[in-house]
């Protein structure tokens, strides 16, 4: 960009300033530089628009990674982004670009009407920004573990390595018996595999007895010798913490018989900013 462009002036301008649910934490160094506090978000261009609309770019991820960084100069690698944050960003990307209200179409479970909610995401932001990533795992009195969160890279990678398994094991259904337990065996164990490495990447540091333990090798041993019990309760830990960085279950009333509904705010990228 030219800063001699006369028509710089006209250029965007920051919508709104937003504070980081990560409070800055987990970026390595250059991924974010600024203050979380006062983050800058600037509405998408037209290019921005388009890019969000790309169905492969979508699928990998990219078409995200690069919006947000269009959309915050603060943001240099979007792909270290953490996943506590990720939601923060595109909430307020929405916000700019097209205000504050968000239409939500939910058909009624008691009588099928179809009704349409309006939600201030303004709400969704503030409810983000109050939580607190918990960190720490007591395993025993000896020993701790020190949990990060995974970055927006990481969750593309998991979510696409997780969807071409489940794709096989659907597909499975027209081959001969043989090849069919052959390949469920196969997929199931990649599964297990997977779970193993998001495990893995979701320790940051094991605390046993005075030892800080980050190689990851010596990680990976533990999680492979350790009992089903301490397993479990790592993993729960795991979709303890993603489940509350969703969004709660909005309480709505049907417009035509007036029962209580429950919509689920579910920010998908392949359709949020259609």
């Amino acid at each position: 960009m030219s800063m001699n462009n006369p028509l710089q002036k006209y250029f965007r301008q920051p919508k709104l300033f937003i504070t980081l649910p990560s409070r800055g934490l987990y970026y390595p160094t250059g991924a974010f530089q600024g203050d979380y506090n006062s983050v800058p978000i600037f509405a998408m261009t037209g290019m921005d628009e388009i890019i969000m609309k790309t169905p492969d770019a979508l699928f990998n991820g990219e078409s995200t990674l690069r919006v947000i960084e269009s959309c915050c100069p603060y943001v240099k690698a979007a792909k270290h982004i953490p996943s506590i944050d990720v939601d923060t960003f595109l909430l307020a990307i929405k916000l700019a670009t097209y205000g504050e209200k968000i239409t939500v179409s939910h058909t009624c479970t008691s009588c099928s009407n179809e009704n349409h909610y309006e939600f201030d995401l303004r709400t969704f932001i503030d409810y983000f920004s109050e939580l607190k990533f918990v960190n720490h795992l007591d395993i025993d009195e000896n020993l701790s573990i020190k949990i990060k969160p995974l970055t927006y890279e990481q969750i593309s990678y998991f979510n696409l390595e997780n969807f071409k398994l489940q794709k096989t094991l659907s597909q499975v259904s027209t081959l001969d018996e043989d090849k069919k337990i052959q390949i469920i065996d196969q997929v199931f164990a990649d599964l297990s595999e997977l779970q193993l490495t998001l495990f893995l990447t979701s320790i940051e540091s094991i605390h046993a007895e005075g030892h800080i333990v980050t190689d990851e090798n010596f990680i990976l041993d533990y999680l492979k010798n350790v009992d089903r019990e301490i397993f479990n309760k790592i993993k729960e830990k795991l979709e303890e913490n993603k489940s509350i960085w969703n969004l709660p279950l909005q309480s709505v009333s049907c417009g035509s018989c007036r029962a209580t509904n429950k919509v689920d705010m579910v920010l998908d990228q392949s359709n949020f900013f259609v």
